[in-house]
């Protein structure tokens, strides 16, 4: 098996273009959706290639980026990147970000935030997406001082379970002063 490149095949399928901070966005949606793909021997119609980019001279998502991640407009460090950083990176975060990470423990989505194609998009209604209550309730010593069990508990069905007990406490570690 392989990664599937699903960004420049949704490109090539026309559903928008790739923005300066990498990512896929719609006139329409802006970037904060999700790209899934069927792959299937069947011919299918298909949309022609979005063509268009976008962005302009606009920077706001390099300029926002607390890492520098983005390395020039289209280009990625993903070392740098918070979402690899806190969901990814197996090891521990190198210090050179301490004090960058603006209390990100998952992931990140400061560059798609600031981007203006976002205010486009939905606030979506999927339930499976809701934080949950006892999370939200949690306070910064509770999160601090959370055992395996309350992370099994409070995490049980979220994609932070993919960043394992032990990288979530990494990460919080990492946060604190």
């Amino acid at each position: 098996s392989a990664p599937v490149m699903d960004k420049a095949w949704a490109q090539k399928a026309g559903l928008g273009w790739r923005g300066k901070n990498s990512n896929l966005i719609s006139k329409q949606a802006g970037s904060f959706f999700f790209l899934a793909e069927l792959i299937i021997d069947l011919d299918l119609a298909y949309d022609n290639p979005f063509p268009t980019d976008h962005c302009g001279s606009c920077t706001r998502c390099i300029d926002a980026c607390p890492t520098d991640a983005i390395v020039a407009p289209y280009t990625i460090d993903g070392s740098r990147c918070i979402s690899y950083l806190t969901i990814e990176l197996k090891n521990e975060i190198p210090t050179e970000f301490k004090g960058k990470m603006d209390n990100w423990m998952f992931g990140c989505d400061v560059c798609q935030d600031v981007c203006p194609w976002n205010r486009f998009s939905t606030v979506h209604r999927e339930e499976n997406f809701i934080p949950k209550e006892d999370l939200l309730g949690l306070s910064r010593n509770e999160l601090v001082d959370m055992t395996e069990e309350v992370f099994r508990r409070v995490f049980k069905n979220s994609p932070v379970k993919r960043t394992k007990y032990k990288g979530l406490k990494r990460n919080i570690d990492f946060l604190q002063p």
